[in-house]
C-alpha cells in the first residue's frame, strides 16, 4: 500500500475543566501504528485527557502514556495496542518510518497540519488542514521563550497557530521525515527611515519596518537516542531504508543530542 502523509498526520485534542475537549495542535504516527509524535507544548503536563484524531486516516485514539523530551520541544503520545493494527514487524501501516540525518541546506521540505489561524470572510477559528512546502534557510541551536533547547531547522514559510507538533517530510520521499514543527522566529526589515533635527537640537529618528516570520522545526535526528528509547529505532528491527533518489540510507548519519 502506497504510503499517505495525510493519513499519518492528526490532531491533538486536550479536556478541558469543563470537561469539553479542545484543539492544541497537530501530531502524526511514528514508526508503530499507535505512537505519535507532537510538539510538547501542545499537551501541558496538567491536562490529564489526551485524545488524537486522524481525519484521514479515520481513526480516534485515546493517549494512555505520554513521553516529554528532557529539553527538546518535542512529546510521543503512546495509545493502546488495541489501535496497533500491524502486525508482525514490518515497516508500519499508517506511520511515518523514521528520521533522517543527512538533510541539507536549501533543502526542500513538505508539511502538513491543522492550522487554526482565523476566524476570516473564507474560513473559520477551526483547524483547517493544509499542505505546506518550502526550503530549509539555515540549521541552527534554538532556544524558545518557554525554555526549549534543541537543534532546529529554518523554515521559508511562517508556522501558523496548530500547525505546531506536525511533520516536516521529503517531498519524494514521504515515508521519510526531517523534522517536527515548533515554532516560529520573527525579525524585521526597515523599510523606510526619517532623520530629523528639532529646533533645540534633538535628533529625531522615525523608522517604518517590515516583520519577517519563518517558521522553526525540530530536527528529529538530533534526538534520535532518546526516540529510540521509547520506540525501537528501524536498524534495531532490521529494516532497510533506501532514499528512492539516491539509493542510499537516510538515517545511517545520526549524532545524537540528547
Amino acid at each position: 500500500m502506497t504510503f499517505n502523509p495525510l493519513h499519518a498526520t492528526g490532531m491533538v485534542f486536550l479536556k478541558d475543566a469543563e470537561g469539553e475537549f479542545a484543539f492544541s495542535g497537530s501530531c502524526f504516527l511514528f514508526r508503530e501504528d499507535n505512537v505519535l509524535l507532537t510538539a510538547a507544548h501542545c499537551v501541558p503536563e496538567s491536562i490529564s485527557t489526551v485524545i488524537v484524531h486522524l481525519p484521514f486516516g479515520r481513526r480516534e485514539m485515546k493517549v494512555e502514556t505520554i513521553h516529554r523530551h528532557p529539553t527538546a520541544d518535542v512529546a510521543m503520545l503512546i495509545c493502546g495496542d488495541q489501535y496497533a493494527y500491524r502486525a508482525g514487524s514490518g515497516y508500519p501501516e499508517s506511520a511515518f518510518w523514521d528520521g533522517a540525518s543527512n538533510f541539507s541546506l536549501g533543502e526542500q521540505f513538505s508539511a502538513f497540519g491543522y492550522p487554526s489561524e482565523g476566524p476570516s470572510f473564507t474560513s473559520s477559528a477551526a483547524p483547517t488542514p493544509r499542505f505546506f512546502t518550502g526550503y530549509y534557510q539555515r540549521f541552527f541551536d534554538y532556544e524558545s521563550h518557554d525554555g526549549y533547547k534543541y537543534y532546529a531547522g529554518e523554515l521559508s514559510i511562517p508556522a501558523p497557530g496548530g500547525l505546531s507538533g506536525g511533520p516536516i517530510f521529503r517531498p519524494g520521499a514521504p515515508e521519510i521525515l526531517t523534522g517536527l514543527v515548533t515554532a516560529n522566529s520573527e525579525t524585521y526589515a526597515v523599510t523606510d527611515s526619517i532623520d530629523d533635527v528639532l529646533t533645540d537640537g534633538t535628533k529625531y529618528r522615525q523608522e517604518s519596518r517590515r516583520v519577517l516570520t519563518y517558521g522553526v522545526g525540530l530536527m528529529l535526528s538530533e534526538i534520535a537516542q532518546w526516540l529510540h528509547t521509547y520506540t525501537p529505532n528501524p536498524v534495531s528491527r532490521g529494516w532497510t531504508i533506501k532514499d528512492p533518489i539516491t539509493g542510499d540510507d537516510p538515517t545511517d548519519r545520526i549524532e545524537d543530542r540528547i
